[in-house]
């Protein structure tokens, strides 16, 4: 069972299935490449005769190792636990590792979809798709999507799938 399967009911299927794209962690690598290269300088310059010196070196190997898996763990965790899915009934947005959260949209109620691109996010090829539904919630907001056009295509397609199938559609 693929894991985008978990997220189907009965009766639809996948359409779609994304993360957030990789540059979401370039900053957090490159404070890794920080707490790598601090710990490594506090080590160098830590004197080696002194008694107090392993102790000290442990304690500068452990705050190097905390800092790593906050500012560089953590956020891969939280990157790779957020998923976008497509089905043919719903625009689901799952994130979370240990604690959950998730929010979907039936595509019957969705009103309007936009993208927004910068220039480096169009270098990039990612973006931020907006939702709007006509629910309580109002606006759905995915950040870092991988392609927003292609997605915002693949949700009007399955609008209009859904409108063609659906009792009551006029032409």
């Amino acid at each position: 069972m693929p894991i985008a399967d978990k997220y189907l009911a009965d009766d639809e299927d996948l359409v779609f299935y994304t993360r957030q794209h990789w540059t979401t962690l370039v900053s957090e690598f490159l404070l890794l490449l920080v707490v790598i290269a601090g710990t490594a300088a506090l080590l160098w310059v830590m004197p080696s005769d002194e008694e107090w010196s392993d102790i000290g070196r442990w304690v500068v190997i452990g705050a190097g190792v905390v800092a790593a898996l906050w500012l560089w763990l953590i956020p891969l965790l939280q990157w790779r636990s957020t998923v976008y899915v497509l089905t043919t009934k719903r625009l689901h947005k799952r994130t979370g590792f240990i604690t959950k959260a998730g929010r979907s949209i039936p595509l019957t109620r969705v009103n309007d979809v936009s993208y927004s691109v910068g220039l480096w996010e169009r270098i990039m090829r990612y973006g931020t798709l907006h939702v709007q539904s006509a629910s309580e919630q109002g606006k759905m907001t995915l950040r870092h999507v991988p392609d927003p056009e292609l997605l915002k295509t693949k949700v009007y397609q399955q609008i209009d799938a859904i409108g063609q199938d659906g009792p009551g559609y006029q032409v």
